[in-house]
């Protein structure tokens, strides 16, 4: 039996997928390239009662997200547009008074937004379908690395680097397993160069 695709794309996930800042992801947003959305338990804005996935704007999101200047781990937004809904109209959140708390890793783009935006500006392949499983969750490991970098810093060494991908893989596997540590050198190294070239700007 297959699954079904998944609905949604971290930015951490794009952010890697497509090589860009997340300050950049959050321009291309802003002008509806395509939709960042995030998910609230419950919110008032005004009368209404907000819940479930909304979709916010990327101008909201700049400072949390640049890449220059001081970064803020979260931020506070105050426009909303219920997502999945038939009334899908900008609100102002109300209550709580300083608005809906936001941090990078609650972003998700909607994956019919990211594979259209991909198809457009030939950014990524889209995995084809059918075949074996591959042995090793690739696709996987790359938002919790991405939220690893963000948390802790870019490594001084790729080895450093190489090392925390190995212990994700021995964790996220029910064996132990991980895959030799030639291979994962070879696929971050493409990120590896870009995290060190912002580095050394």
């Amino acid at each position: 039996m297959t699954l079904p695709s998944k609905e949604y794309f971290t930015l951490f996930e794009a952010e890697a997928r497509w090589g860009a800042p997340l300050g950049t992801i959050a321009g291309w947003a802003e002008v509806g390239r395509f939709r960042i959305v995030t998910s609230t338990p419950h919110i008032a804005c005004g009368d209404r009662r907000v819940f479930g996935m909304v979709e916010l704007f990327g101008s909201d999101l700049f400072k949390m997200l640049s890449t220059t200047g001081k970064r803020s781990r979260c931020c506070l937004v105050q426009r909303v547009i219920p997502f999945h809904q038939d009334c899908a109209e900008l609100l102002y959140v109300t209550k709580p008074e300083q608005g809906l708390k936001v941090q990078p890793d609650e972003l998700w783009i909607p994956a019919i937004d990211l594979y259209r935006f991909e198809e457009k500006y030939g950014l990524a392949q889209r995995a084809g379908k059918g075949g074996r499983e591959p042995k090793y969750d690739w696709e996987g490991m790359w938002a919790p690395l991405c939220v690893h970098i963000f948390a802790e810093g870019v490594p001084k060494t790729m080895q450093e680097l190489a090392n925390e991908v190995q212990a994700w893989f021995i964790e996220a596997s029910p064996t132990g397993e991980a895959p030799d540590m030639s291979t994962i050198r070879r696929r971050i190294r493409p990120i590896w160069e870009a995290l060190k070239k912002e580095r050394e700007n």
